[in-house]
């Protein structure tokens, strides 16, 4: 599953390629996506995930995990997050809906063991207290559930964050590089085939968690799997010592330990270089490009604004309740499943009546606020959830009316 708008965007200099390191080749040659565009959803997701094959007909290429009882599965996640949420392009997909889909499946014996590993900013959230340590699943997240992941491979201005260009993220890139760095030679032949024999999966999570410097690596749920041969999840390479493979593994393992030098090296990268001055605009004006980055700021502003309206409504229908509103705003300690039915009204409101949450990346940074808001009504014994959910939905619709200050605002999109 792959949005893969980025290819053939307009403001690629490489029309049709994509690379995810400054000296690598064309990744986008050969691939095959079966789900793409409007198909990038939660349901579908959870539906190729579970073997749907019946859900998923005249969807993309119908393709779904047919899994039984003696398979492993490996999952790899790859996009942006929030407390207790994995963002697809045009909705969420929440812990509790992960964590129901895959104890059905455990239940319903789809699968023998499962890894999944998460590339997401607090992708530790949807599993820290959720995942059971005994269902034959473990995961491997990139951040832990109160931070953020980190991109690496970048080039742009750094006082404009709307150039910056980034090839990839520091933990999938970590992982992913570090299996090629096998399959192009980094051992001599005779050990090649003994280490994809030995290596076990907490091997490989204790080898990338050494290495990832801008977050913790973290890992959740059945440690048996940590066990298992990496190999029995992810495979074998055919052609381990194939000339189409680049050799960037001495700046892939020396990155770490030298991250000025990389820094300066990946800046005066042809590639990135080209990258970073098509974003100025396709007419390669830096007026467009200023005037993008300051109606960023104002649009970033406006959903500030909303949100603290909306918090600020409530907390005067119902004084004393919530207390401190900054209180509300620091990141959730823990994330109980009985909070994320209320955690997903309160946001499917606002995403219908306000603006598109999901395709206003800057919103993920502030949600939280309203889990934190959901748990304290369900630990109170002054509100009932029926009296909350009127509550919240008529200061919604008063902050998010035609009439309000923030009319129009469905039409907000693309912020960053």
């Amino acid at each position: 599953m792959m949005t893969d708008d980025v290819a053939y965007d307009i403001e690629n200099p490489f029309p049709g390629q994509l690379f995810n390191s400054p000296t690598g080749s064309n990744v986008h040659q050969g691939l095959r996506v079966d789900y793409n565009g409007e198909d990038v959803n939660s349901d579908n997701f959870l539906h190729v995930l579970t073997g749907n094959k019946i859900a998923m007909q005249n969807i993309g290429s119908g393709r779904v995990i047919e899994s039984k009882e003696r398979d492993n599965i490996f999952v790899n996640f790859v996009g942006h997050g929030s407390s207790g949420i994995l963002a697809f392009p045009k909705d969420y997909l929440y812990a509790d809906e992960l964590n129901i889909t895959l104890n059905s499946m455990y239940k319903s014996g789809k699968f023998h063991r499962m890894l999944l590993y998460v590339e997401a900013c607090k992708a530790g959230s949807l599993f820290d207290g959720i995942l059971s340590e005994s269902s034959n699943i473990f995961a491997v997240t990139a951040a832990g559930p109160r931070e953020s992941s980190w991109s690496i491979y970048c080039s742009g201005d750094d006082d404009n964050e709307t150039s910056i260009i980034c090839l990839g993220d520091e933990f999938s890139v970590t992982w992913i590089e570090d299996q090629d760095n096998v399959k192009i030679g980094v051992f001599y032949p005779g050990q090649v085939n003994e280490f994809f024999e030995t290596r076990t999966v907490l091997n490989h999570f204790n080898h990338v968690r050494n290495l990832v410097k801008l977050s913790n690596v973290m890992p959740y749920g059945d440690f048996n799997v940590g066990q298992d041969k990496l190999s029995s999840y992810i495979g074998k390479p055919s052609g381990v010592f194939s000339t189409n493979f680049n050799h960037y593994n001495t700046q892939s393992s020396t990155k770490n330990n030298n991250t000025n030098e990389k820094e300066k090296n990946l800046k005066n990268s042809t590639k990135l270089y080209q990258l970073s001055k098509n974003r100025i605009g396709v007419n390669n004006t830096m007026n467009k490009r200023k005037q993008y980055s300051e109606n960023n700021k104002i649009m970033k502003n406006i959903m500030d604004q909303i949100f603290d309206a909306i918090l600020q409504g409530v907390i005067k229908r119902w004084p004393g309740f919530i207390g401190n509103i900054n209180e509300l705003k620091k990141l959730p300690r823990n994330l109980p499943l009985n909070v994320f039915p209320c955690y997903r009204r309160n946001l499917d409101l606002i995403n219908e009546n306000c603006f598109s949450l999901p395709k206003n990346l800057y919103a993920l940074n502030a949600i939280h606020i309203f889990f934190n808001l959901c748990t304290r009504v369900i630990d109170s014994n002054e509100w009932t959830q029926v009296q909350f959910d009127v509550t919240f939905n008529e200061v919604v619709l008063n902050v998010c009316s035609k009439n309000s200050t923030f009319s129009n605002l469905l039409k907000m999109t693309n912020i960053y």
